[in-house]
């Protein structure tokens, strides 16, 4: 990337259910976000924003979402945080239902 370059802005739906929701008090959050970002970047700006269980979105040693979690992007889940995210998207993130 040139010096000259911009980066854009993009902006992405979080559909908050379960904890994440009683954690912000609200179904859904919109965060503004670089274009050249990873879903395991906007999971670090929200844990840092917010504490608590977005803290745990993401495996500090694998970079992946641990099983407890379930994080979607429009719809599909997804365990890796490498994955760039795009204008519109839809994250939406909860726990896993039941227990052992």
């Amino acid at each position: 990337m040139s010096h000259g370059e911009k980066l854009m802005s993009i902006r992405v739906r979080v559909l908050l259910l379960s904890n994440f929701r009683e954690i912000v008090g609200k179904r859904e959050i919109v965060e503004e976000v670089n274009s050249n970002l990873t879903l395991g970047h906007v999971l670090d700006q929200l844990g840092k924003k917010y504490g608590r269980d977005f803290k745990q979105l993401v495996d500090p040693k694998t970079r992946t979402v641990p099983s407890e979690f379930i994080v979607s992007i429009n719809g599909r889940v997804v365990r890796d945080t490498k994955v760039r995210l795009n204008n519109d998207d839809i994250l939406m993130l909860t726990i896993q239902a039941g227990g052992g």
